[in-house]
């Protein structure tokens, strides 16, 4: 029996992911010994989605950059605590995920709504600019939908889209069980479908209005 491409293709991408988790591994062991690459290797891989869990979890503009160089002076000083045997990324997203808690509780966070210049830019071929406009308010809506949920919501709804985490890996990041993270992740979705459908229903409703004047 021969394999189909598309499992080749699978294994290819799933061996690919187990060789860049155990170079991970490799960062801060290499850190403590002295190793000057190690760090900004490690800062390279993960600016992207830390900033990005920072931008959608609400973080005021004005407060990112500090909470984020908080976060990797974090890992740096946490450095000797890291077990080489277990993956990285929960392990970063653990700091993470109680970094922003502290800086809320703190009352250091500003309410704030995601500007449009945090929409992301439309590839090419370039649509509109009704189109443009269009989907920079759909965007702008939905970071405030996502920042309205609960907090325990929005990280697990965060931690799935954009560290791209397993429930179970969820689970050992924030402390709780993998139960627990199926419910808030169910909850975050419902709210924020219910929240999209109301929308959707309330813009039909104004162009029906239109249309009759």
């Amino acid at each position: 029996m021969t394999a189909r491409s598309g499992d080749l293709a699978s294994d290819d991408a799933g061996q690919e992911q187990r060789v860049v988790d155990l170079e991970e591994r490799t960062w801060l062991p290499r850190h403590r010994r002295g190793d000057a690459a190690a760090f900004p290797a490690l800062l390279e891989a993960y600016r992207r989605p830390v900033y990005s869990y920072l931008v959608r979890f609400g973080v005021a503009a004005a407060d990112r950059d500090d909470v984020f160089q908080n976060i990797f002076l974090k890992v740096h000083a946490g450095a000797g605590s890291y077990q080489p045997a277990r993956p990285l990324a929960p392990w970063i997203f653990t700091i993470v995920a109680n970094t922003v808690r502290n800086h809320r509780r703190d009352g250091r966070a500003h309410e704030t709504e995601t500007s449009d210049d945090a929409a992301p830019e439309t590839a090419d071929p370039r649509p509109g600019p009704e189109h443009v406009a269009e989907v920079r308010e759909t965007v702008a809506w939905l970071e405030r939908a996502i920042a309205a949920l609960p907090t325990a919501q929005r990280e697990v709804l965060l931690l799935t889209a954009i560290a791209g985490f397993r429930q179970l890996r969820i689970a050992e990041t924030l402390d709780m069980s993998v139960n627990t993270v199926k419910t808030h992740l169910r909850r975050a979705r419902l709210t924020l479908a219910e929240a999209m459908a109301g929308r959707d229903a309330a813009a039909g409703l104004i162009g029906d209005q239109d249309e009759q004047l």
